[in-house]
């Protein structure tokens, strides 16, 4: 009758060494922890690059002068009567 006392005791750390040492346990459990970690810093790396869009964005709704200067600058546009004069970058 005392081995009966002891069922409970050895399901227990029967239990206890499944969890930390079978396949979907501890080290499951710790590679999960470092996926999540590293899908925390995605977004806050995604949440911040996004403020910064959002920011561009009001700048070129709001404020014709910086649309001027992206025009002028990314896509090479020029003003009428201006001359766009190319230079070689490989002057001597």
């Amino acid at each position: 009758m005392k081995f009966l006392r002891y069922i409970p005791l050895f399901f227990g750390l029967f239990v206890w060494f499944y969890a930390l040492f079978s396949p979907k346990g501890l080290p499951e459990f710790l590679r999960l922890l470092i996926v999540k970690k590293a899908l925390e810093e995605e977004i806050t790396e995604l949440k911040e690059q996004n403020k910064l869009l959002q920011e561009e964005l009001r700048k070129i709704k709001n404020d014709p002068l910086y649309l001027e200067h992206l025009a002028r600058s990314q896509l090479g546009m020029i003003r009428d009567g201006e001359i766009l004069i190319i230079l070689p970058s490989n002057l001597p």
